[in-house]
């Protein structure tokens, strides 16, 4: 007994969800075009027949529009179920009472078990059984059979109720198995959906613990760069921002300009190799020591190379002084030959150091600065850039970035 109730439970649960759910609804709008096609029929055979038979091939062909209208335009499947289950019931009670079609009609109700329980439910179609199953028996096996020996002979009403509940119970043993093959495709595909989302909640954290550690590690080395020459405290992170400004102004998308931000950070890593006697040296520079600061681009070049994932700020690290007329360094490069991103990072940095003091003098004038770039247009830098830099400078959106940068 315990194990009926348990099982009874278990088809009460929805199997129909997803791709199951659409599937069933394109069958039972196909059995509901089916029931209207095969209502039209019984409706022309039986326009000479008795009302009641009429009267039913009517229903069927209502029952089977509604039951489409229902299933295939509005998709509500469970308002769709009750049309077929409530309509068998009456229908072929019916059938079996009035001995319909000289008693064939009681003949389809044997589909019923199966059909029912496929394309409805399982629960509907165990119900349905039972009910047929009573209502055989009642009419057949009790003193009600004499009341219909002129539609049944005497052998049919004693093998038919046998035939129906041994096809009822075969047909109930193989769904009830469908049913819960269908439970346990639900409930395994919700606990992989579940671990998937759980994997995928912790690879998301790990994924941005590793993005937090890996920007630490960059600003880390942006400081160590800037701490190479105590007068461009903070320049690799003005720089930075400079780039991060101009890239939006330009209309880069975000994930473009996260990667600016880190090649501007470490554009100038080069230095790391370039002796502190050079670098901070306050009188001018000999050639051989000019050539020792220029080195500095080709070195950080190569450093950041080894790695795959900083190709991009490799790229911004080796060319950010190379210049638009191909007069600038290590390679000569010329116009949009430059990587994109180190266009970007060349006008930031040439302005940070014409802003910020240096070993050899002050900060130059923001006259003489704006004067600097607008001469650089088309020679030094790139001219669509450099218009769209000067109109951040004479906007204010460039102290912004300064004063922050001051700070670091």
């Amino acid at each position: 007994m315990k194990s009926i109730v348990e099982t009874w439970k278990e088809l009460g649960k929805n199997i129909y969800t997803g791709r199951r759910l659409k599937a069933n609804l394109r069958a039972l709008t196909l059995v509901s075009i089916v029931c209207i096609a095969l209502g039209i029929v019984l409706t022309i055979i039986n326009l000479s027949k008795p009302s009641f038979m009429l009267a039913a091939s009517i229903a069927t062909l209502a029952a089977g529009s509604v039951c489409a209208f229902l299933a295939g335009v509005k998709k509500k499947r469970n308002a769709a179920a009750m049309i077929p289950f409530f309509f068998c019931c009456i229908a072929f009670t019916v059938y079996a009472v009035t001995g319909a079609g000289k008693g064939t009609a009681l003949l389809w109700s044997l589909l019923m078990p199966i059909g029912i329980s496929y394309f409805v439910s399982v629960k509907y179609g165990i119900l349905l059984s039972a009910y047929y199953s009573v209502l055989f028996c009642v009419l057949f096996y009790t003193p009600l059979k004499n009341n219909f020996t002129q539609y049944y002979t005497a052998e049919f009403m004693l093998r038919f109720p046998l035939l129906f509940i041994c096809s009822a119970l075969f047909a109930g043993i193989a769904m009830v198995q469908y049913h819960r093959a269908a439970l346990f495709e639900i409930e395994h595909t919700n606990k992989l959906n579940e671990e998937v989302e759980k994997q995928t909640k912790v690879a998301k954290e790990r994924a941005i613990k590793l993005e937090h550690v890996t920007e630490e590690i960059v600003r880390t080395l942006a400081l160590v760069i800037d701490a190479k020459d105590k007068y461009t405290n903070g320049h690799s992170f003005r720089v930075a921002e400079y780039s991060v400004a101009l890239a939006k102004k330009l209309g880069w998308s975000e994930a473009e300009i996260g990667e600016l931000r880190w090649e501007g950070l470490l554009h100038d890593i080069g230095k790391i190799g370039v002796p502190d006697k050079v670098l901070n040296k306050p009188g001018r520079l000999t050639p051989e020591e000019f050539g020792i600061i220029k080195s500095h681009t080709t070195i950080g070049g190569d450093i950041l190379a080894e790695s795959s994932e900083l190709q991009g700020a490799s790229a911004a690290a080796r060319h950010h002084h190379e210049r638009y007329d191909g007069k600038g360094y290590p390679c000569g490069f010329a116009g949009e030959d430059i990587p994109l991103h180190a266009r970007v990072i060349s006008i930031a940095d040439a302005y940070d150091a014409m802003y910020s003091d240096r070993v050899y003098r002050k900060g130059l004038p923001l006259e003489t600065i704006r004067s600097e770039l607008v001469k650089g247009s088309g020679t030094q830098f790139d001219p669509e850039m450099i218009g769209a830099f000067l109109e951040l400078f004479d906007s204010g959106e460039l102290d912004k970035v300064t004063e922050g940068g001051m700070q670091d």
